[in-house]
This record gives structure tokens, C-alpha cells and sequence, in this order.
């Protein structure tokens, strides 16, 4: 189904609101939203292969498209004009995340795997890695990048401020001038071997960075974040994972590392107690928001859907959506996607003002973080189920994206952690950090263990 009707009230001139950004800013967005309307929209089943799932149609599909993103500068947007890059404020860095994924929420991903590298090298103030990862981001060729979080051991321990971090098992140990790394992560994505992602319209992979620990005992004092190249000696990779959502666009692999050598430049945090910052701050934390800011993309896709679709079907000879019924549902679909962006438009403008709010890190800018992805993800939860009803078979059918924005949100709203962390970290920037009964015994059994 075609957006084949402009909605005022849900353009960019109207959503964004000047007490967090510019006019030329909202150009901007309107830029992008056209892009999306003429060049994502018509293919949005190609970008899954369909409903028989061609993977050669979606890996072409999306790599196209990705292409052209590159070339609008949407992938460098947050890289200082000093390596190249746009500079652009952290707003426009959401509002590609939003409009992108009104069209493709897996696409508004993986252009975000860039921004989130770019912020965790520049949060490190790593003038040299920025310098030799600038010429690809850059360039007129796209590439990818992944972040590897999560172990098998347990889905949200890492993001789990009460343990410390001291349950991470992928560690690594200085060796000379290397860092060697051994252990296992799970769901990172884009992930898998190198020809992968060396198409004609991809020119490759930036590679893992990579949340490891020198040491489990020493909890946050033991953070690193480690850059591991795409194709370092002794990493390997399982099969993709076959999901209900984002079949390619975010391919999700176990990473085995086993003892993969790398330069000791590659630790991106060099002061003690910066790589737990830089995880906290910007791997979960702006992690949390940028999804905030795409599962609202998304519930305004589902509401324009079924704009169009209440505006053609009829009751008694009037349009379905000027019964009072439906028109209560489409005016609480409206209320909880402008309260969802303009909260996660507050906590950006927030953020680049810490001198007022805090570190990125600190529990409070947490809890912000992760309100405002919760009530994005519960938005979008609305709404997806609210317009399939309306909508009735036509919603629950393939050929009318409904089902295809109820599959893909639901991810969005469980990693970095999941909704259920979400509450616990609002909590705990509410009255502190507690943990959890029992976890110094099981501390104690881990280190007899081993």
C-alpha cells in the first residue's frame, strides 16, 4: 500500500519542534522523508526477499539502498567536518534514525551501526582511529560495522548495571603490543565472513567492535572496547539466524574469537574506567535512544497505512475513519507516537548538554534513555496491534506491510537489554543502584571455578 496522502500534522515542519532543532534541520528531514516515499517505500518486501524470501533480491535490494544512503551523507553525519565528516548535531542523527524507519526499520539500523562507531572512537577522543576509519566513512563506497555485546551466558547481563560487568567471559589479555582475545559473543550483527558483505554496491566490513573484559574480578575497572578487523586470524562465525524480523538487514551470528591477535591501538578506551563509560553512555545508553527514535519511525509508517486504508473503506457510505470509533483509535495512535518522539527529542537535546543533565553514563541520563525507548517500544506495540485490527485481513496480509512493521518492531524493543531492563535502569536513576540477592555467592562460586 502507498502513502498516496500528505498528513500535515505528521510532516517534519510539524514533528520536529524548533526548541530542539533548526529550519535547515527540518530541510533535512523533509529531505530524507522523500527518499524514503520514492526509493524505500515500493520496496519494502523486496528488502526481505519477498514472501518467499529471495536472498538474493534482498541482499541486493538493501545494499542498493544503503549505497544511496551513503551518498546522501547519511551514514557520516555525526563524523566532525574535521575527518570529513558532517558534524551534524545529535537531533539530525535521530531524525535519520525516525524517517529511515518509517520506511525500513532494519535499514535505519545499519546506517547507525556508523554513527554508533564514530561516537564510541569519539568519546575515546581517538583522534588516530578516527583518522583511519574517516577515508572509508567518508568515501563514495558504503560499508558496515558491527558492535558485539551480548554472550550466551545471559541476554542482559552485560547491560545489568548491579552485576558489574564482571559476568563478561570474553577476555582479553595484552600480549607484547597485541591485545589476544578469546571467547564468544552472541546476536551482533551485520556479522559473518567478509565476502559477505563485498557486493557491487558494498565495498565491505568495518569489522567488531567488540565489549570485553581483561579481567572479570575487576568489574568496570576491567572494561575494554576492542576494535577486531573483519578479517583477524582466529575469528569465525555461525550461520545467520533465521528471525521473524530483519532477515538481512541486521544479520545476527555467534562470533567466536580464538585468541584473535590484535594491534594495541584497537582498544579504543585508554584512561582506567573509560571503557565502562563508553559502554554504558553510548554502547547501551545512546543505543537505547536511537532505537527510541526508530520505533517511532516506525508507528508513524503503521498510522499512515491505516490513514489510507480507513479513508477508502467504507461504513454505510462514509469513510471508516470518520466513524467516531475508528477516529478515536487513529487520534490515540497520533497521541502516543508525537508523545514518543518529542520525549526522545528532549532526552537528545539533553545529552549535548551535560553540564546541565550529567555523563552520558550516569544513572539518571540512563533512565532518561531507557524511558524513552520503553514507551517508544510500547508505542509502536499499539499500534502495530491497534492497526491490524482496524484494518482487519487486509492488515493481517503480507502485501500491506502491517505485519511486516509488527515483526521488526519487536526486536528494537528487546535489545540493549529489553523492556523489562528498560524499567528496572528508570527505576534505579529514580533511587540508586541495588543488586541482586545472591550475586556475591555466585561471584564466589565463578572464581572457585576457574
Amino acid at each position: 500500500m502507498v502513502h498516496e496522502e500528505y498528513y500535515k500534522l505528521l510532516s517534519p515542519e510539524h514533528k520536529y519542534t524548533q526548541a530542539f532543532c533548526t529550519e535547515e534541520e527540518i530541510r533535512m528531514a523533509d529531505t530524507i522523508r522523500q527518499f524514503v516515499n520514492k526509493e524505500v517505500m515500493p520496496k519494502r518486501s523486496d528488502l526481505e526477499g519477498g514472501w518467499h524470501r529471495d536472498e538474493q533480491l534482498a541482499i541486493e535490494t538493501q545494499h542498493a539502498l544503503y549505497k544511496r544512503m551513503v551518498g546522501m551523507g547519511l551514514t557520516k553525519s555525526n563524523l566532525p567536518e574535521a575527518y570529513g565528516g558532517l558534524g551534524l548535531s545529535p537531533v539530525v542523527r535521530q531524525m535519520i534514525n525516525e524517517e529511515l524507519a518509517r520506511g525500513d526499520i532494519g535499514l535505519a539500523t545499519l546506517a547507525g551501526k556508523i554513527h554508533w562507531i564514530v561516537s564510541f572512537m569519539l568519546a575515546a577522543d581517538r583522534d588516530d582511529l578516527l583518522k583511519e576509519f574517516a577515508p572509508r566513512i567518508v568515501g563514495e563506497e558504503s560499508w558496515t560495522a558491527c558492535v558485539a555485546i551480548t554472550e550466551p551466558a545471559g541476554g542482559a547481563n552485560l547491560e545489568d548495571p548491579a552485576q558489574e560487568f564482571r559476568t563478561i567471559r570474553t577476555i582479553a589479555r595484552q600480549d607484547g603490543g597485541d591485545w589476544v582475545i578469546r571467547g564468544h559473543k552472541i546476536w551482533p550483527g551485520p556479522g559473518g565472513p567478509l565476502n559477505r558483505y563485498q557486493t557491487p554496491d558494498m565495498a565491505g566490513h568495518l569489522g567488531y567492535w567488540t565489549v570485553c573484559t581483561t579481567d572479570p574480578s575487576k568489574g568496570s575497572d576491567g572494561v575494554a572496547l576492542i576494535h577486531v578487523p573483519p578479517d583477524a586470524k582466529g575469528l569465525s562465525f555461525s550461520k545467520p539466524y533465521e528471525k521473524m524480523g530483519f532477515c538481512w538487514s541486521d544479520e545476527n551470528v555467534d562470533i567466536y574469537f580464538d585468541d584473535v591477535r590484535v594491534p594495541k591501538k584497537y582498544r579504543i578506551d585508554t584512561e582506567p574506567g573509560q571503557g565502562a563509560q563508553i559502554v554504558k553512555g553510548y554502547v547501551i545508553g545512546l543505543g537505547r535512544l536511537a532505537g527510541a527514535a526508530r520505533l517511532t519511525g516506525l508507528s508513524q509508517a503503521v498510522l499512515e497505512i491505516v490513514l489510507n486504508s480507513a479513508k477508502h473503506r467504507e461504513i454505510v457510505g462514509q469513510p471508516m475513519r470518520e466513524r467516531s470509533l475508528f477516529a478515536n483509535h487513529l487520534a490515540e495512535m497520533y497521541r502516543h507516537i508525537d508523545l514518543a518522539r518529542q520525549y526522545y527529542l528532549s532526552v537528545t537535546w539533553q545529552v549535548t548538554h551535560p553540564e546541565l543533565y550529567g555523563a552520558h553514563w550516569s544513572a539518571e541520563m540512563i533512565a532518561k534513555y531507557s524511558a524513552a525507548r520503553s514507551f517508544a517500544g510500547d508505542c509502536a506495540k499499539f499500534c502495530c496491534n491497534a492497526g491490524m485490527e482496524m484494518m482487519g485481513s487486509y492488515g493481517y496480509a503480507y502485501e500491506f506491510n502491517i505485519e511486516k512493521y509488527m515483526r521488526d518492531y519487536k526486536i528494537v524493543q528487546m535489545w540493549l537489554g529489553g523492556a523489562q531492563r528498560d524499567r528496572l535502569d528508570i527505576a534505579q536513576g529514580l533511587f540508586g543502584p541495588f543488586k541482586w540477592g545472591g550475586f556475591d555467592a555466585w561471584e564466589k562460586k565463578q572464581k572457585l571455578s576457574s
